[in-house]
């Protein structure tokens, strides 16, 4: 009987071993959790979702980073001074390359392969085309992020895979060359097939077109030292394809009033209160009566507002204090430093990449510039429609927008008209992108900002041209980071990009 038992457990064992490896054999690699086939429209919204950033965090790849509302002084920090301070100096571009950048790469890769391309979990989110054209549009916006941080980068060789471990280095130049051949074809590929409900226009296609030749006309204008005639050349044919027309086209991304989608300022405020508004805000529109300061800023403890003063560091923040809030009951127990204002910062608020009151700056410059029909009298009508649609963006009454036109400090002046342009076009883009306003100030040297920033930490403590590129790049792409390096300059805070000039 013993006998028996011991076979019949061999022969049992035997069995198992085998039916229990053809099990691991067949599905040890399938996740059954994971959709073997991607859904288009989950891709898009994550790649909009990165640039929003998730859970609260002000990442620098977020378009509204801290960071870049640092480098474009609308903010102080309070406690850690480093970025405001330029103390650090290498900045990773890698998240977007295998993020955003690759899942855009995937929603056109399924709207273009036959094997893919007809399946509901691609046709749900709207034609093949509308997505392909969405798709190249919000790409075309990262890239031109990432270039005009970096200056010359990977591009054409980048994401190939085994194909291409260690992309070259494209210039800067040829980089725009083809963003504005994307943005131009992606805008006119759009069809009549419909487009789900993305998280920045929420499926309507005009307003996608608007915005990509709105980004024509923004990259038009980069050019204007280093190439004007090129500028002047793609400025009007964005123009003559269609730019924004009212505050309705913003890009505008939307946090929602949950904590792993909460506006990134909302999330610093629940516990730690890095930041506040700088002095070059609250000073610059103080001084010109701007009703905009109640929405950009709280009050301090002495029912004033008050900047702190842009990178103050050490032994100078004690005198300082930004108070605190209790983000649920939406109060505020001030210091004698003004916090960021709750429309700016409560968990839902939006923050706007691109507005229209951005776009008719644009205008304003290029009729200035004569890229534009009009002259002065042009670009006059155009900045006061900037200044106006702003303070509409913001809520305030019609009567105040008159008062606010009227003020000599406002009223266009055409000896002064680039800095006039510029610095209300920094003042319309409040944490919205800070790295936009950061390269307006590198092409124009407005707004007045400090610079040199005398508690710098970098070597000539003046505001970077540049970020310098991962340690990565040195480490694994060492061929084409020297050959970059040997184009470009030194990989340096200090070394100016293409445009910069």
């Amino acid at each position: 009987m013993k006998k028996f038992l011991n076979k019949f457990l061999v022969v049992f064992l035997a069995v198992t071993a085998f039916t229990s490896c053809k099990k691991i054999t067949d599905d040890i690699n399938v996740n059954p959790n994971q959709p073997s086939v991607l859904s288009t429209g989950y891709a898009f919204n994550g790649a909009l979702q990165y640039l929003g950033g998730t859970g609260g965090g002000g990442a620098t790849t977020n378009i509204n980073s801290f960071a870049g509302e640092l480098y474009s002084q609308y903010l102080s920090e309070t406690f850690y001074t480093n970025e405001s301070r330029f103390a650090l100096a290498q900045y990773d571009y890698q998240g977007y390359y295998t993020g955003p950048i690759a899942d855009l790469n995937q929603v056109i890769r399924f709207n273009t392969d036959p094997a893919y391309k007809d399946q509901v979990t691609t046709t749900n989110f709207g034609s093949n085309a509308n997505q392909i054209a969405a798709a190249r549009i919000l790409r075309a916006f990262i890239f031109l992020t990432i270039t005009d941080r970096w200056g010359d980068i990977p591009y054409s060789q980048a994401l190939q895979g085994l194909n291409t471990l260690n992309p070259k280095f494209d210039a800067q130049k040829d980089i725009y060359t083809d963003l504005f051949k994307e943005l131009t074809e992606a805008q006119a590929q759009f069809d009549g097939g419909g487009f789900f409900n993305d998280l920045l226009f929420d499926g309507d296609v005009t307003k996608w077109k608007r915005w990509a030749n709105s980004l024509r006309a923004v990259m038009a204008l980069r050019l204007s030292e280093v190439d004007p005639n090129t500028g002047s050349a793609e400025f009007k044919k964005a123009v003559a394809d269609g730019l924004m027309t009212s505050n309705d086209d913003n890009a505008a991304y939307k946090y929602a009033a949950e904590q792993n989608n909460e506006n990134p300022y909302f999330g610093n405020y629940r516990n730690r209160y890095d930041y506040a508004v700088s002095d070059q805000l609250v000073d610059r529109l103080k001084a010109l009566n701007d009703p905009r300061l109640p929405v950009y800023a709280e009050l301090a403890d002495n029912g004033e507002y008050v900047g702190l003063p842009y990178a103050t560091a050490g032994d100078d923040l004690d005198q300082y204090s930004i108070g605190n809030r209790d983000v649920a009951a939406n109060t505020i127990d001030p210091g004698n430093v003004s916090q960021i204002g709750r429309a700016y910062s409560s968990q839902s608020s939006p923050a706007v990449w691109t507005s229209y009151a951005q776009i008719l700056f644009a205008q304003a410059e290029a009729a200035h510039r004569g890229w534009i029909p009009g002259g002065n009298a042009a670009a006059a009508t155009f900045y006061t429609q900037g200044i106006t649609a702003s303070l509409q963006q913001n809520g305030v009454s019609a009567g105040n927008i008159t008062t606010y036109l009227a003020q000599p400090g406002v009223t266009f002046n055409a000896g002064n008209a680039l800095e006039q342009i510029i610095t209300q076009k920094w003042i319309a883009n409040y944490l919205g992108n800070g790295w936009e306003s950061w390269a307006e100030y590198r092409r124009t040297g407005y707004p007045n900002l400090v610079d040199p920033v005398p508690t710098a930490l970098n070597a000539d403590k003046h505001i970077p041209r540049r970020q310098q590129y991962p340690q990565s790049e040195n480490d694994l792409n060492k061929q084409n980071y020297n050959e970059v390096i040997a184009r470009q300059g030194p990989d340096a805070l200090s070394t100016h990009v293409w445009w910069d000039k």
